[in-house]
């Protein structure tokens, strides 16, 4: 059967459109993310929309934390892990836990910004300034009631990350030079601790942009710890990654 040229014609654009968008598919490549959810939440969950416009690319995005983060980039899971603290304390907490587990020498590291970690009681805690000195006390154990440092005859809950987790590593390696003490209710994430202390009068703990609410409250004054973010890949990064960089860069800029 014949075709006519016109007919021919309709079928050629046809393909050319076809080409055109499976092309535009393929340049709108997908980058898989996972790790610290103090860098998914507040920098990169609400400027998602503005990342993959700018950058072109999808973002397949798992908030979980940073040993998972890790874990996932050197199994080839994901192409980039979130971090929110020094990748060596991160690394050395994992092989800690199990020896040879990973490198560091595996990845490289790009920077995209700060962000604090602050102390935090529950709002009904009568106590309501604590000194830097009094803090590093109640968290290595020393002090175990608000009593003594002006509050009612009632023990202290402190609350905290299970060790090696990145809000934690860097109250210890940044603030208290040594580890929190044992006798800490050990949670999952720095958004649970926050959570427990908005339930428990006598908790404090300690937050950042990730999971500070209203339901808890600041104690003003005292240090603010900076939490390194960074995004790693395994290897150099691509020239996908490399863009992704350099945008999230601009929004991590903003956080504080």
């Amino acid at each position: 059967m014949k075709m006519s040229m016109k007919a021919l014609s309709v079928l050629g654009v046809g393909a050319a459109l076809l080409l055109a968008a499976n092309l535009n598919s393929l340049a709108a490549g997908e980058l898989k993310l996972s790790g610290a959810p103090a860098v998914a939440i507040p920098v990169i969950a609400p400027n998602k929309a503005a990342i993959e416009k700018e950058t072109g690319l999808t973002l397949n995005m798992t908030a979980n934390n940073e040993v998972n983060g890790l874990n996932d980039l050197n199994a080839g899971k994901v192409d980039v892990a979130m971090l929110a603290a020094p990748i060596k304390l991160t690394v050395a907490s994992m092989n800690k836990a199990n020896p040879g587990t990973i490198s560091e020498a595996s990845f490289e590291v790009a920077p995209i910004g700060t962000l604090a970690i602050k102390f935090i009681v529950n709002p009904a805690n009568p106590v309501k300034s604590l000194t830097d000195s009094q803090i590093k006390d109640i968290f290595t154990g020393k002090i175990a009631s608000w009593k003594d440092v002006g509050g009612a005859d009632q023990p202290i809950l402190l609350v905290a990350e299970v060790p090696g987790f990145p809000a934690r590593a860097n109250v210890e390696a940044f603030f208290l030079g040594t580890e929190i003490t044992g006798k800490a209710r050990q949670v999952q994430s720095v958004v649970q601790v926050a959570q427990v202390v908005a339930q428990a009068p006598n908790a404090i703990g300690y937050g950042n942009a990730a999971s500070i609410t209203s339901a808890v409250a600041v104690i003003p004054g005292t240090a603010e710890i900076k939490m390194p973010l960074a995004l790693a890949t395994k290897g150099a990064p691509s020239a996908d990654v490399k863009k992704l960089i350099e945008v999230v860069a601009k929004f991590g800029a903003a956080v504080k």
